[in-house]
């Protein structure tokens, strides 16, 4: 780990010769980096570029790996926002998840965190797993409520390919029920709305002033810088992605070199369609000057009921938020 660490540290240093603006917000993520020993966040925090003043710094947490230590060494290291991997709060489905912590342990990490002084706290939640009844993540709901977090992360389990859950599916041993995700991402923005936390992306809820100013950064199509093994970045008119291996990556950057495996131009229409298909998911939609050219797919949007004009702005409908990738790849 430390020398993973000590990787990351070089390439920010290189990342900040190489490009002059001040950081808006960071996200350490992508994995669990709350497995890492505590004593690196100070250095590793030090070396990245400038942050502006009020930057929201976010650290992805396994609730297992919380430790009042850590804890109090996130805090001095500059992190402001804690986004814990819960998913559910049902035993029988953490175990199905393949996750190692329980209810309680989500319960007592909420706790350390609180006492630490973290006063912007995610919780990230899965619906629709494998024969869970809407009564059980109703249940998953109501617990994570109760913790009083201020921003909620809410997605159906995605069966991607290569995995087991996919194979399972293929074979017949798993089901979807289409009807049954539906309204338990109704129930559930419903659920979160009637708390204080409604929507302002698709599947992200928050308090007011809570919503995730790294997430927007993405969604309203600002450029950002990654780093890490796969790390992908967009500045200007390119886009690249770091090397996989992290052996290659750790001697790229031990070499003085930045570590970029594969490059792609970005031209402006390509980025201009990313914040369209990005922005449709949001509570403000999309500003009309973004969308000419697109008038044959805003027709069929508004048309089928799935998207509306308020004002200047093209946002999705309830319905067209149940279907928002349907209606964005209208837009492509």
């Amino acid at each position: 780990m430390r020398d993973f660490t000590r990787a990351l540290i070089a390439e920010a240093e290189l990342a900040k010769r190489a490009f002059a603006f001040d950081l808006e917000t960071v996200f350490l993520g992508g994995g669990t980096p709350s497995l890492l020993p505590e004593e690196v966040f100070g250095p590793l925090m030090a070396a990245l570029p400038p942050r502006r003043p009020g930057a929201e710094i976010t650290l992805e947490t396994n609730p297992v790996t919380v430790t009042t230590a850590k804890a109090v060494a996130w805090r001095e290291a500059g992190i402001t926002r804690i986004s814990l991997g819960v998913q559910s709060l049902d035993p029988a489905f953490l175990k199905i998840l393949g996750r190692d912590h329980t209810p309680e342990i989500v319960e007592r990490s909420v706790s350390i965190l609180r006492e630490a002084g973290f006063a912007n706290l995610n919780i990230d939640l899965m619906f629709a797993l494998p024969g869970e009844p809407p009564e059980t993540f109703r249940e998953t709901v109501r617990r994570a409520l109760a913790l009083r977090p201020d921003h909620v992360s809410a997605y159906a389990l995605t069966y991607e390919e290569d995995t087991p859950f996919f194979e399972r599916l293929n074979r017949g041993e798993l089901k979807r029920d289409e009807v049954a995700e539906i309204a338990m991402f109704e129930e559930t923005a419903a659920s979160l709305a009637e708390a204080g936390l409604p929507f302002y992306e698709v599947s992200n809820f928050a308090r007011p002033g809570f919503e995730s100013t790294h997430n927007r950064a993405y969604w309203r199509g600002a450029d950002y810088l990654g780093l890490g093994p796969s790390a992908c970045s967009t500045v200007g008119t390119e886009r690249w992605t770091n090397v996989k291996d992290t052996a290659r990556y750790a001697a790229e950057v031990a070499a003085g070199r930045q570590p970029i495996g594969e490059r792609e131009p970005l031209p402006p229409e390509t980025r201009r369609k990313e914040r369209i298909l990005f922005g449709l998911r949001t509570r403000e939609g999309v500003e009309r000057e973004l969308l000419e050219g697109h008038d044959a797919a805003v027709r069929e949007a508004t048309g089928e009921g799935l998207a509306e004009w308020r004002g200047e702005n093209l946002v999705l409908t309830r319905r067209g938020r149940l279907l928002a990738d349907s209606v964005a790849g209208m837009f492509v």
